[in-house]
């Protein structure tokens, strides 16, 4: 939350000051990206929004928490992406095609290389965030705020064109700035559609997975294994194979322990469901229901 506060503070000095640097300053570019950076503070309003949500603790409605809350706020996100660059690229498309240029002014270039360094930083840092805790809200809106450094760095190669004699190029840096942002937008949008649709995560966690079940004493095998993204935290469902010999007792106890070894073992696992099926009579019985402590 306080990753996104202080983005949020950053966007509307941003914002503000690229709308009014880009009117006086009579450049197309500069106010587009001012829009981009007005998109921002939307998502970053959108993004605290999300945050909170989904901390809230699972109840009778949503026994499974709700951490989907901070995935739909990632997609919620990328399609305001889509809308801006679309309205960028509108805007510019109409500038070209009617000729209506103007030549920006020294300000207006000198704004646009501060916000790239800001935004970069802030881009950064939003990043190492999301990437630290395993947020897609967070690497969302550390997305949000690149695309934002990109097109800002685009806007400052097109008024320097114009300043130069192109005054075209003031309108081509807006329009290189909508096709940016649609691509980032795009990619974020498509990541977390596929979160939202149980897309199954990359093969290394699974594998992680499955080496902590298969290190559970008693456990001969792991037979199936699903595992789906809520926000930040996975969600395991797996079966595992057990010597038949034992007491429904003793694998209620086996079952439990593998929850805790994942649990213990992969990060960011936030529940874990094990069922037990009757495994091979040839792997040795090496631990008896015996040696097993009885547990709820």
């Amino acid at each position: 939350m306080v990753c996104t506060s202080v983005g949020l503070v950053g966007n509307i000095l941003l914002s503000g000051g690229k709308l009014a640097f880009g009117l006086i300053a009579g450049s197309a570019a500069l106010v587009a990206d001012g829009f981009h950076s007005l998109a921002d503070v939307l998502s970053d309003v959108g993004i605290m929004l999300a945050l909170k949500a989904s901390t809230r603790p699972p109840d009778k409605n949503h026994p499974y928490g709700h951490h989907s809350f901070e995935t739909l706020g990632a997609t919620l996100v990328a399609l305001l992406m889509l809308v801006t660059a679309v309205m960028i690229a509108k805007s510019a498309v109409e500038n070209l095609v009617e000729g209506n240029f103007l030549v920006p002014q020294l300000p207006a270039l000198l704004a646009t290389i501060v916000a790239v360094f800001v935004k970069e930083v802030m881009a950064r840092y939003t990043l190492f965030v999301g990437r630290l805790h395993g947020s897609p809200a967070l690497l969302a809106n550390g997305a949000m705020h690149r695309s934002d450094a990109i097109s800002s760095l685009a806007a400052a190669a097109g008024i320097g064109g114009a300043m130069l004699g192109w005054p075209f190029l003031d309108s081509v840096g807006a329009l290189v700035i909508s096709l940016f942002i649609l691509k980032m937008g795009w990619d974020l949008m498509r990541e977390n559609v596929m979160a939202l649709m149980d897309t199954m995560p990359d093969e290394e966690l699974l594998e992680e997975i499955r080496t902590a079940a298969l290190g559970t004493s008693c456990v001969q095998e792991v037979r199936d294994l699903q595992v789906r993204q809520r926000g930040s935290w996975f969600m395991v469902d797996m079966r595992i194979a057990v010597h038949p010999d034992h007491t429904i007792e003793s694998a209620h106890v086996i079952a439990h322990a593998v929850e805790d070894e994942i649990m213990e073992k992969v990060g960011r696992v936030t529940r874990v469901f094990v069922h037990v099926e009757p495994g091979s009579r040839d792997q040795e019985h090496d631990c008896p229901q015996g040696n097993l402590n009885s547990r709820d």
